[in-house]
């Protein structure tokens, strides 16, 4: 294989699609699963290429160039092949819905990815530095691609594009095997098909994504009644999901949007007028717990709103409906935005027809914290069913809205007679946002037991709603609520809690937990503690707020501890084999290097993943530019890396890990301080500076992965590199799991210094001989 250009050519592409494929996968699996499953996706898309590395080793060991041009093309071939049984599953087959089976599909391309790659690193050892660039380069295009691609084709379009590029790169491989004419006529049709899938980018010419029958999917829980359809009515593509519009056959009063099949926002009919009420409609926003703070606001708290996430309108019609002067709703899905401005006919304009109402398409905790104005009223209705819902813990884009940092945020632009109105989804919730939120006012100078008379609550079966108000209540305040309370209809939420008179108002779960704060006989650490599920304040640094088990679930224990046994047989089997070697030695000290820079880089990237979603306000958009940015970095250190200390690998992997371990300390304290001032700019521009932000710890990343396989070629090592190869990914996956239950307990803070500690380790090892 001396066409050495177009070998780094093919890599290049093949990096593009694995990557691509690995996003779109994301958004996929939130349709089919549940909302978010970017960690689950990027583990296992290291645990195929892992598994591809070590069959490699064991299995694949072509002698002579024709063999390895053999091996390669048929490898890129069936991952082509993958991809197109992946997305034929998932659009035809019922049974794709069983884990087990989705994920296996899904396993597959990446597994042959792993091949091509440990063949390719083995075959050009010598060329491992320009072979990594072209690898992370390629890489870097395809995690940029993703968004361009998810914005403009459907997903299933998108899939068969990528296998169609992986059929091309294979045939490059079959060049002078084949006639010229079977050449030329093979790459015409492939270039046909793919000019056909561009030309009719949003159609979904595979079939439809089925959402997924589970208890997360609100989609199918909504109106739990067997004769009831939910019919599609309008479905768009984008980073921030599939956004789907439901109409119910039963009724046509409600419609709902849903994202990826869950967090259910009802869009209500109304014919624009608000001089004249329908009675059906007032009904329908009596039932609900959000609408029922209201009707207790006086003239002087309705001049300013500002509703976060505003979805189908609901709470922008009740601003409407009850009289609030200004209106502002920040959404960050812009096809919901622009689902409820078409459907203008059946909501009565709401978005598009009422001077009073500017809708912004921005995520709701970056607005507020650049808010130039003030408001009475900032509204927050979460997504809520007649389920009592399953939250994904993963989500940690919504979980950022509230925790004790959001709120000091949101308290911020309050006006002194204002205050916050959040909907939860059940009472345990409830219980967290209230810690929370003690501790925001605590910071402000307002202890335990006075944040009380902040609090107003109204509940029902489900979807509770809790004022707070940024002043408490004075007294003639709460005898105008009293006095409202007994006026409500009795088929509306009712009112639970008010300061001083919780007792006399409802017997709940929720003010028992008050009261025995109130009583001071415990502090609030002890009863917190002594609840059934985790309700303690969630920070930006651990924002699982709707994680509300106590310490580690148990299938991540298991799975910490399956794929731990699991990197103990990949390395220790191996490492028995070659004990008696007499370079023995040479192999130790890179297997080391490939251990800690697998999980070492692993822990850093979702540690900064994680983080960058409160910045860049979407998991998609985070986990693009974090992979845009460290790749086109690893690409660039990766090719220039071998400049330094051309002559000593060893000494190069230890100044280079040195200036990680620096960069590192500088990225996880300095860069939150600078990322928190550009929240005034728009997503384009804070994604550059991310984007550069990021580019010098990338360029140092890029470097000990070829070093180490340069140690290797130069003791003539490389039969082991497929195996090292394996190793680093499996250790990689192991690093994902140890990130995020480290943020569990501890923070993502602590979890990216757990993933700098693995390069420290390597620094003393090399120690000794970084003067070699």
């Amino acid at each position: 294989m001396s066409n050495i250009r177009l070998t780094i050519l093919n890599v290049a592409v093949i990096s593009a699609v694995i990557l691509c494929f690995e996003i779109i996968a994301t958004r996929i699996s939130s349709v089919i699963f549940v909302n978010n499953y970017a960690f689950m996706i990027l583990s296992l898309a290291i645990l195929g290429l892992a598994c591809g590395g070590i069959y490699a080793y064991y299995r694949l060991q072509p002698k002579t160039d024709s063999e390895i041009k053999v091996v390669i093309w048929k490898t890129i071939t069936l991952l082509a092949l993958s991809l197109l049984i992946f997305i034929a599953a998932v659009t035809k087959l019922p049974f794709i819905q069983n884990p087990f089976v989705y994920f296996f599909l899904l396993f597959l391309p990446f597994f042959f990815g792993g091949i091509f790659y440990a063949r390719i690193f083995e075959t050009f050892a010598t060329e491992s530095f320009k072979m990594y660039a072209a690898d992370l380069a390629g890489a870097a295009f395809g995690s940029v691609a993703s968004i361009l691609a998810l914005n403009t084709l459907d997903p299933g379009n998108a899939i068969i594009l990528l296998a169609i590029l992986g059929f091309c790169s294979a045939l490059t491989f079959k060049i002078g095997q084949l006639s010229k004419l079977k050449i030329i006529s093979l790459y015409a049709f492939l270039i046909i098909a793919g000019s056909v899938l561009l030309l009719n980018g949003s159609k979904n010419l595979a079939g439809n994504i089925p959402i997924g029958d589970f208890p997360e999917k609100d989609f199918h829980y909504t109106y739990p009644h067997l004769n009831t359809q939910s019919i599609i009515t309008d479905s768009r593509w984008s980073i921030f999901g599939r956004s789907d519009l439901v109409e119910y056959s039963h009724q046509n009063r409600v419609k709902h949007l849903f994202v990826d099949g869950a967090a259910g926002s009802q869009m209500l009919r109304f014919d624009g007028n608000l001089n004249s009420q329908d009675p059906v409609l007032s009904n329908l926003l009596l039932s609900t717990t959000s609408f029922i703070p209201f009707l207790f606001l006086s003239p002087d708290e309705k001049n300013s709103m500002l509703v976060i996430g505003p979805g189908g309108g609901k709470e922008v019609l009740s601003g409407l409906v009850t009289g609030v002067n200004e209106i502002t709703g920040v959404e960050i899905n812009p096809d919901f935005v622009d689902i409820v401005k078409d459907q203008r006919s059946f909501n009565g304009g709401i978005y598009t027809d009422f001077p009073s109402v500017n809708i912004h398409v921005q995520e709701g905790r970056q607005y507020a914290k650049k808010a130039g104005s003030s408001y009475d009223l900032i509204v927050m209705a979460l997504p809520s069913t007649q389920q009592l819902q399953s939250i994904d813990n993963f989500a940690l884009n919504e979980n950022y809205l509230l925790t004790v940092e959001a709120i000091q945020d949101y308290l911020d632009i309050l006006t002194p007679e204002g205050q916050l109105v959040f909907t939860l989804h059940n009472p345990w919730e409830l219980k967290r946002l209230v810690v929370s939120v003690i501790a925001a006012f605590s910071e402000r100078g307002i202890d335990e037991r006075e944040s009380l008379n902040h609090f107003m609550i109204v509940e029902k079966e489900y979807a509770p709603t809790i004022v707070i108000k940024k002043n408490s209540f004075t007294r003639d305040q709460l005898k105008h609520y009293q006095n409202l309370v007994s006026r409500i209809p009795e088929m509306a939420p009712t009112v639970t809690y008010l300061p001083s008179q919780w007792n006399s108002l409802a017997n709940t779960s929720v003010n028992y937990f008050l009261s025995e704060i109130n009583n001071g006989r415990r502090s609030l650490e002890q009863i917190i503690q002594n609840q059934t599920y985790d309700v303690s304040a969630s920070y930006d640094d651990k924002p699982y707020f709707y994680k509300i088990e106590w310490g580690v679930p148990a299938n991540f224990k298991w799975l910490f501890f399956s794929v731990f046994a699991a990197n103990l047989l990949l390395i220790g089997i191996p490492l028995a084999r070659i004990r008696r070697l007499k370079n023995r030695s040479s192999i130790l000290k890179p297997l080391a290097i490939f251990i800690s820079i697998g999980a070492g880089f692993m822990i850093l990237e979702i540690s900064l993943f994680q983080k960058l979603i409160l910045f860049l306000g979407s998991p998609t958009v985070s986990l693009s530019i974090l992979l845009s940015s460290l790749l086109v970095g690893m690409g660039t250190g990766s090719f220039y890396g071998n400049k330094f200390y051309a002559e000593a690998p060893e000494k190069r992997i230890f100044y280079i890990t040195l200036l990680i371990c620096i960069m590192g300390i500088m990225i996880i304290y300095a860069y939150p301080l600078i990322l928190n001032k550009l929240l005034v700019y728009d997503l384009i521009y804070r994604a550059i500076i991310t984007f550069l932000l990021l580019l010098p710890l990338g360029f140092l990343l890029g470097i000990p992965f070829p070093s180490s396989i340069q140690l290797l070629e130069k003791s003539k090592s490389e039969p082991f590199i497929p195996w090292m190869y394996g190793v680093n990914g499996a250790m990689s996956v192991l690093g994902s799991i140890l990130a995020v239950i480290f943020s569990m307990l501890w923070g993502f803070t602590p979890a990216f210094l757990l993933g700098l500690s693995f390069y420290f380790l390597l620094i003393l090892l090399l120690f000794k001989n970084r003067n070699n």
